[in-house]
């Protein structure tokens, strides 16, 4: 497949595996053979802080950062953090947000602070493109085993709208390279869940 670029931003807090949902991407492109650029920023991550991870790959790739306007996905493990990286959604960004809460500091401290509704947050989100879909990641992690694996349901939720370039084999294979032994199983139930949503999500895709 020849793709020139394609740039995926994960966003999340701390403890929900933002970081580890690039290094599977970022190891999987490499197996389909595409040039392969990653970054990360971390926001008092081991506090639940914001944690984003930048993917681009492709045959022409240089620099690891998106430009604003230019991510072809962003994946939200945390609703509010798609709402923080707006900047990088363009018309032809495809939003996913897990639909499970995590309150930040600064609105868990206030009485003054309100986390918004999530029809705000789709609002907001939707004045940018279309393409904004909740997934009920956590609830589906759940019935996979284990609700850690929500990053992973997150995967296969991409996998299964059939717009991420990447070979089904080659994502299962990092899946599997970065879990502990343990949690092999279960990872894969939750990688295949994810599949039958994304399949569920495609016919809405615009």
């Amino acid at each position: 497949m020849n793709i020139e670029q394609f740039n995926i931003l994960s966003v999340g807090v701390g403890g929900q595996g933002v970081i580890r949902v690039t290094q599977i991407l970022a190891s999987a492109a490499l197996l389909d053979n595409f040039y392969v650029r990653t970054a990360e920023t971390h926001g008092m991550a081991q506090r639940g802080g914001s944690v984003s991870g930048y993917l681009r790959f492709g045959d022409l790739v240089d620099g690891p950062l998106i430009a604003a306007g230019f991510a072809d996905i962003i994946m939200a493990l945390e609703p509010l953090e798609a709402v923080r990286n707006i900047k990088y959604a363009g018309k032809k960004s495809i939003i996913f947000l897990n639909d499970k809460q995590i309150l930040p500091l600064s609105i868990y401290q206030s009485k003054k602070i309100v986390y918004p509704e999530f029809n705000q947050i789709l609002a907001n989100l939707k004045k940018i493109t279309n393409n904004v879909f909740f997934v009920k990641a956590t609830d589906l992690a759940e019935k996979a085993g284990n609700a850690k694996t929500s990053n992973v349901i997150m995967l296969g939720v991409m996998f299964g709208t059939g717009i991420l370039p990447l070979s089904e084999e080659n994502l299962e294979k990092s899946i599997l390279k970065y879990v502990p032994a343990k949690a092999k199983e279960v990872n894969k139930i939750a990688f295949k869940l994810g599949i039958e949503e994304g399949q569920k999500i495609r016919s809405e895709l615009n």
